[in-house]
């Protein structure tokens, strides 16, 4: 961020300062009635690391609190201030040991290190929102005839939009997300095809681990017994009592199933049995089961066991996979419903089970599936495609062009499936001099990528190219701010001193034509209303100028002496350069760390021959009084004027 540095004024700033922050600097006390020489002096000083390691230490001399302390403490790690831990705070530590016998009044301009707060963006875009069927039903517009998938015809452009809006309801202007979606580049096409409503191979699931699929239930209701993973040319779900300790009533239950536009779905499993010692598996179906595992017990339960073939060998080792059978689920169609599999076992000691039988038998499913065949639209293949869109007040829209997502494509060029941030900085360099051969000095490009194994973990950079090389953005600024030398010790002066230049002028210029009447305007750099022009970078008060628009200025008309009308000019700046602090300064605060907020407008006066004192620098003064709120602009508050001497 480029800085404008001027000259402060002494006296006035002075006045803000004693009235604003009197107990700031309790710190250094017995600086007001210290003995030391007359030293008024402007400073001009950049803080080195060892600055921020000796503000610490003199900061944490003076904390209050474990808050104070943590703050502190931040400093001399960072090597920057921030904005819970600001410069203006705590430079004053620093100004108290460098220049401690300075008189009142001497100022002292500090050049520092401020780490930015990242955009939200960043935060917003850690994760990929992964478009599943549901998302894909709302594209098409159908329960039936969809794809999972994204065509030309159903297009991403124009059906995510609605999605994103149905999905986050309450997303706030400037919300941003990372969407993964499929995408054919073929037109669907209906055909005779498999409708799967379940398929389930426990690839996903890791050895000697429980079974954990997102809203499956995997609960023993009697004891502390688990279906675990377990791998045998493949991985598959295993149970058995066997030193499970307790009396077992396992189920292992599957996500809700949705058969409403089924039409004779069937449902098949395939099963091994080891050990066998008693017959303990069963097969159910519930329509009112919650979902909860407290609403296993109180569901309604139906036994379709017969279905299947489930053996009563071996005694000793395992069998061999095989289908157990297809039961036919055309009488729940329309419907939803669970499917458990129910284990009941025994693995008690020999002492605690008495007479009762051991029932440790091991069951092992595998490819659980729930299908049918029909006519349905299907495409021959997609490709995952990954965009970042954000919310702009009323509705979703693809981020702009400096949003840049990596393609599967992208991945495969550098030679991995993701980018951990860790090594982001090596890999996304080398991605955008590839992306943007052509780039400008000064581009910047926010990159959002996969960023770990898990389907969901992303990341975002922002980069800008300077000097021939994609660099990260480190939301780190370098700063000058003033401080002032006061009876309560060195203090932040937010005072902000500006002096006007040619653009400033034909900025009231084009305000004047636009907003109050073009009919004040002279060859379109320079008006007459308040004196502002370009051509000359000054602001005009010359009455001879004047003569051509009495007709419109009556208010200046009916004054009779050039004295009276010089000062009516005079007044009527005040007003012109408050509007020019709006529109020079729309985002200005009332206060900055506690202070209040003045500005000091600079600009060159013309007077016309024999009233006053012919040209000057004159500097008007405003007090913000409160920040732009909407449409509104900020408000400024006349404070006074001087010429600058």
């Amino acid at each position: 961020m480029k800085q404008r540095h001027y000259s402060i004024i002494i006296g006035l700033a002075l006045t803000i300062m004693a009235g604003s922050c009197t107990d700031f600097n309790d710190q250094f006390e017995g600086v007001e009635n210290s003995t030391k020489p007359i030293n008024l002096v402007s400073y001009t000083y950049t803080l080195t690391d060892a600055d921020y390691t000796t503000i610490t230490s003199r900061a944490l001399a003076a904390a209050k609190n474990a808050e104070d302390s943590a703050k502190a403490n931040t400093i001399k790690v960072n090597k920057y201030f921030t904005e819970s831990a600001p410069a203006s705070d705590y430079v004053p530590y620093l100004l108290a040991q460098m220049y401690k016998y300075s008189d009142l009044n001497s100022s002292a301009m500090i050049t520092y290190t401020f780490g930015q707060d990242k955009p939200s963006y960043i935060n917003d875009l850690r994760s990929v929102n992964i478009l599943n069927t549901d998302d894909y039903k709302k594209a098409w517009g159908s329960e039936v005839e969809y794809v999972n998938a994204f065509t030309p015809a159903v297009s991403p452009a124009d059906k995510l939009p609605g999605i994103l809006a149905a999905n986050f309801s309450n997303a706030e202007r400037g919300q941003y997300k990372f969407v993964e979606y499929n995408y054919s580049s073929e037109e669907a096409v209906s055909e005779v095809t498999e409708v799967k409503y379940i398929a389930e191979d426990f690839q996903s699931q890791t050895k000697y681990e429980d079974i954990t699929i997102p809203g499956w239930t995997n609960k023993d209701i009697s004891g502390t017994l688990t279906w675990e993973g377990r791998e045998y040319n493949g991985l598959y779900a295993q149970v058995s009592a066997r030193n499970s300790g307790s009396i077992n009533e396992l189920y292992l239950i599957t996500a809700e199933i949705d058969l409403s536009n089924a039409i004779a779905p069937k449902f098949s499993f395939d099963l091994a049995v080891g050990f066998w010692n008693y017959d303990g598996l069963s097969v159910l179906i519930s329509e009112d089961f919650d979902g909860t595992e407290g609403g296993i017990s109180t569901a309604t339960w139906i036994d379709i066991s017969t279905n299947f073939t489930i053996p009563s060998e071996p005694a000793s080792g395992y069998g061999t996979f095989t289908l157990a059978g297809i039961a036919d689920l055309t009488d729940y169609v329309g419907g939803k419903i669970y499917i458990a599999f129910k284990y009941e076992g025994d693995g008690r000691a020999d002492v605690d089970r008495g007479t009762d039988p051991v029932k440790t038998t091991t069951y092992q499913i595998d490819n659980i599936n729930i299908s049918e065949e029909k006519v349905a639209l299907s495409v021959d293949k997609t490709e995952k495609q990954y965009v970042a869109y954000t919310y702009n007040g009323s509705a979703w829209a693809p981020a702009n062009a400096s949003f840049v997502a990596l393609q599967p494509a992208d991945y495969s060029a550098l030679g991995m499936s993701y980018i951990s941030s860790a090594n982001a900085s090596l890999y996304l360099p080398n991605f955008l001099r590839t992306k943007f051969p052509y780039a400008l000095e000064g581009d910047a490009k926010t990159v959002v990528y996969k960023s770990g194994s898990n389907q969901t973990y992303s990341g975002a950079a922002n980069y800008k190219f300077i000097a021939g090389e994609w660099v990260t953005e480190d939301f780190m600024l370098e700063k000058t701010e003033q401080f002032i030398f006061s009876t309560a010790g060195w203090l932040f002066d937010p005072t902000i001193n500006y002096s006007l230049v040619k653009d400033d002028y034909q900025l009231m210029v084009d305000y004047v034509k636009d907003k109050i009447n073009p009919g004040y305007i002279d060859r379109g750099n320079t008006e007459f209303y308040y004196g502002f022009g370009s051509y000359y970078s000054n602001i005009s008060f010359r009455l001879s100028y004047r003569t051509s628009y009495e007709e419109l200025d009556t208010e200046l008309t009916a004054k009779e002496t050039p004295e009276e009308k010089v000062a009516l000019l005079h007044e009527r700046l005040k007003e012109g350069m408050m509007i020019f602090a709006q529109l020079r300064f729309p985002e200005a605060v009332p206060m900055v760390s506690g202070i209040e907020v003045y500005y000091n407008i600079t600009g060159f006066l013309y007077y016309p021959t024999g009233v006053a004192s012919g040209e000057e620098f004159h500097t008007f003064r405003y007090k913000c009084t409160a920040a732009a709120s909407g449409s509104n602009p900020p408000v400024f508050e006349f404070d006074s004027d001087y010429v600058v001497q």
